[in-house]
């Protein structure tokens, strides 16, 4: 099932993506900075793991993001509840960066995330992403004060309450 969401006050939509879907990379653009802090977009789009659902946003039927949705051990790894979802891997294309895209994705997200009965919505920003932080933490998310190590790096856990509309 494809779930395109898309609200009115939104200028790009987000959907799922599955196995037989090709997604096309070729002019998403992202700094060594950023995928090193987000990931590359074709690793998050690939990727295969239980609990764990790719996405890409959408601008006039072109790729200008991606981001998974995951839920399962990773979300007792960071101290959530079971009707949370993690957010992982949310870029948006470096063209696209600066005019409200990641905004209203945050918002689409939060949208499909109250349709699948979650209640929040938690991340993990490297230690050295301040950009990244922040950007988060202007848009309601919330510094949860612990920090998970994953290898070598230490991840801050932010969350942010699903209200309903």
């Amino acid at each position: 099932m494809i779930v395109l969401l898309k609200r009115g006050d939104c200028m790009i939509r987000i959907m799922k993506v599955n196995a037989e879907m090709e997604i096309s990379l070729q002019h998403y653009s992202l700094s060594m900075r950023q995928m090193n802090f987000s990931g590359h977009p074709s690793y998050i789009i690939s990727r295969k793991k239980e609990n764990y659902q790719p996405f890409v946003i959408l601008k006039d039927d072109k790729v200008i993001g991606v981001f998974a949705l995951e839920d399962g051990a990773i979300l007792a790894k960071m101290g959530a509840s079971p009707d949370a979802i993690y957010l992982r891997g949310l870029s948006i294309d470096q063209n696209h960066q600066g005019k409200g895209f990641f905004r209203q994705a945050l918002k689409l997200i939060e949208d499909y995330a109250r349709t699948a009965g979650k209640k929040e919505l938690y991340l993990m920003v490297n230690v050295k992403n301040d950009s990244g932080y922040y950007a988060f933490i202007k848009t309601g998310f919330i510094d949860r004060k612990r920090v998970v190590r994953q290898g070598l790096l230490k991840l801050k856990v932010l969350s942010k309450t699903i209200h309903n509309h």
